[in-house]
């Protein structure tokens, strides 16, 4: 298997891959999009695509990760998620294994902005109304920018063990 070292370097040189294709179609995204949208969706997949490739890897399930150890003091928070999922499991399934890390990573989230919001008096709140106004497109973009990565490490744990 790939070390998380090479599993870095296949993301970023598939993300240069990614980068030439749609500078290549910038005119077609353009028209289809328009021009501040496409660059805000392309602004978003970018950095999620980079998230994913640093911080949320399907490693995130091994006691010892170059992912895990992105997180510093805080790849604590992992734990449950490492004893839930067995390695090559339910994580290592495309799309399916991205959307249990965003899943538990939102759910963490959460529960933080709960505890903090009670013991602080912070007066956060989130109504329908603010779920109701999020750009659905651009959650799609970033998902799509947590996703590949994803896909290229699931490829390229298939490929070179079945290389041997």
């Amino acid at each position: 298997m790939p070390s998380g070292k090479t599993h870095t370097r296949i993301d970023l040189c598939c993300l240069v891959v990614i980068l030439c294709a749609g500078a290549v179609f910038w005119g077609h995204l353009v028209r289809f999009f328009g021009r501040n949208a496409m660059v805000e969706y392309a602004v978003v997949f970018v950095v999620a695509y980079l998230f994913g490739t640093f911080l949320l890897s399907p490693d995130l399930d091994l006691k010892k990760s170059d992912p895990l150890k992105n997180w510093g003091i805080l790849r604590w928070l992992w734990r449950p998620y490492a004893r839930f999922f067995k390695h090559r499991g339910i994580s290592h399934m495309p799309i399916v294994g991205t959307m249990t890390r965003v899943i538990y990573l939102l759910a963490v989230v959460g529960v933080l902005a709960v505890v903090a919001n009670a013991f602080l008096n912070l007066g956060w709140n989130l109504s329908v109304d603010d779920v109701k106004q999020i750009d659905l497109k651009m959650v799609l973009w970033a998902f799509a920018g947590l996703c590949l990565p994803d896909l290229f490490h699931i490829a390229a744990d298939h490929t070179l063990k079945n290389a041997r």
